[in-house]
């Protein structure tokens, strides 16, 4: 029989990240495919108005802060591990849930809705590992 060790919480959270990273640029490539971005492109649009700088920045800052969180999820503390983790997982799973709704009723992106509700699957993953972060036993004898 093969030996099945049992992943830490650090292994577990880098590995959910590092999997919604994945959905995140599978879903925009194929976003980039639709007849509306296709279009939209050329005009320099994205779903909230005019591309500028500073939405740029803002699109930027949302993709980053999750990246981070597959190194932060292995070097940081355990508790400020734990509560960013939840913290961050939350506000994300609020946003994957806007946009769900967004995509309702749309026969294009039926597909992004899928990649949406997975998204939400795996960020209440993350909040359900980091609550329950196993405590280290203690003798008090």
């Amino acid at each position: 029989m093969l030996n099945n060790p049992k992943p830490n919480i650090k292994l577990k959270l880098t590995s959910l990240w590092t999997a919604l990273m994945f959905l995140y640029v599978y879903a925009d490539f194929f976003d980039e495919k639709t007849p509306a971005s296709i279009e939209s492109f050329g005009n320099l649009q994205t779903p909230i108005g005019p591309l500028t700088p500073e939405l740029l920045l803002i699109f930027s800052v949302i993709l980053i802060i999750p990246s981070c969180m597959i190194f932060l999820s292995v070097f940081l503390s355990p508790r400020i591990n734990k509560w960013l983790n939840i913290v961050i997982a939350l506000l994300w799973s609020i946003m994957s849930f806007a946009l769900l709704i967004d995509t309702i009723g749309s026969d294009w992106y039926k597909f992004y809705a899928l990649y949406q509700i997975v998204e939400i699957f795996i960020l209440f993953m993350i909040v359900w590992q980091a609550l329950t972060w196993p405590k280290v036993e203690s003798n008090t004898r």
